[in-house]
């Protein structure tokens, strides 16, 4: 299944619209309780993030932020041994990561460049999209020093928690596609 299609359902869930053939006024064609039908059976982690990037929900973000928490908490001791506060501070870098519109401006998110009348994969985002996030910026966004950023070789894990992040997304719009046909 296409996490398009997901992205689409969510996207269409969310959409507040009038009924065909209604001029003005009227009622939305799906209600917040469509929404809660697609999402049924998702895990807390999985339908906070959902929220917080198709439906713009903050109270969701914040949510995800404390799921995530004690996901990292469990996923090994460079996050169980860190400081509860400065595992929110990374928590909250990696859900404003997953969730923000990271498109790469050289292609606009495809992959993909035209150059000479050819199409060819985005040098600037390794034709995945999505431009390049540095160790400096992370480190930055997580309120911690470059040096020790590098250092205790966050990164690398900051990496593995946003992979994980994206494959439970990934996952929840699957099922909300099952849901939905």
């Amino acid at each position: 299944m296409s996490t398009n299609r997901g992205a689409y359902l969510m996207a269409r869930l969310t959409t507040k619209g009038l009924s065909p053939g209604i001029i003005f006024g009227g009622k939305a064609a799906l209600e917040k309780m469509d929404v809660a039908a697609a999402c049924t059976r998702l895990d807390s982690l999985s339908f906070h993030l959902v929220m917080a990037k198709y439906c713009d929900d903050v109270k969701s973000a914040l949510n995800a932020v404390g799921e995530l928490q004690e996901v990292m908490r469990r996923r090994g001791a460079v996050w169980s041994d860190m400081s509860d506060k400065r595992r929110r501070a990374v928590a909250c870098a990696l859900i404003e990561e997953v969730v923000s519109e990271r498109k790469c401006g050289r292609c606009k998110g495809t992959g993909q460049i035209t150059k000479d009348t050819r199409v060819i994969n985005c040098t600037s985002c390794q034709a995945t999209g999505f431009k390049a996030i540095s160790a400096t910026a992370r480190a930055s966004a997580c309120g911690i020093p470059e040096s020790t950023f590098r250092h205790q070789r966050l990164n690398e894990s900051f990496q593995d928690m946003v992979r994980y992040l994206n494959e439970t997304e990934v996952n929840a719009l699957e099922s909300i596609c099952r849901k939905a046909s």
